[in-house]
């Protein structure tokens, strides 16, 4: 049959947000737990997909694929990119970015405040505003602040032997 489909076996993983909605039975990855062990601070990986994509609708799925040597090596080649798009001033214009740290380590230094460090900046910055070091009054504010791209962190997390390659499929419901 010379017109017919060819379908390619694909192995899909799928990101649970939540640790303890991923079990060995339902074969889930607590994203968000491997996440907070490897980098020491909560992850939203909400926050993250909505950085992949804004439009992303209650209760639908996104796709990071990983299983090909060139998504893989985009992916990382993103990640390592040191200038980052803070967004539009609309003052000027212009577009705000900011160079010599990738997403990772803008995101590690903007921290929530204890009773040690108060809070520098404000709950809802404008989206322009450099956030390096920033200090935050709760968690909910910086992670609507910035997280990176969930597929960037993803990237990071197979180069570091965390996860396998491959596909990952997440689902978005809240």
């Amino acid at each position: 049959m010379p017109d017919a489909f060819e379908y390619t076996l694909r192995s899909i993983y799928m990101l649970e947000p939540h640790a303890d909605h991923a079990t060995i039975e339902n074969g889930y990855i607590p994203i968000e737990a491997i996440a907070e062990r490897v980098y020491g601070k909560p992850y939203s990986s909400l926050r993250g997909c909505q950085q992949d994509d804004e439009h992303i609708g209650n209760d639908s799925v996104k796709l990071y694929e990983f299983a090909s040597d060139e998504d893989y090596r985009q992916a990382l080649g993103d990640l390592d990119d040191a200038e980052m798009y803070l967004g539009r001033d609309s003052r000027t214009g212009e577009s705000v970015l900011k160079t010599g740290m990738t997403e990772l380590e803008y995101w590690l230094s903007i921290r929530v405040a204890d009773e040690n460090t108060p809070a520098t900046v404000e709950a809802n910055p404008p989206p322009t505003q450099d956030l390096e070091n920033a200090v935050f009054e709760n968690r909910f504010f910086a992670d609507r602040a910035f997280s990176p791209s969930l597929r960037l962190v993803l990237g990071d997390l197979i180069r570091r032997g965390e996860l396998l390659r491959g596909n990952y499929l997440f689902r978005h419901w809240w």
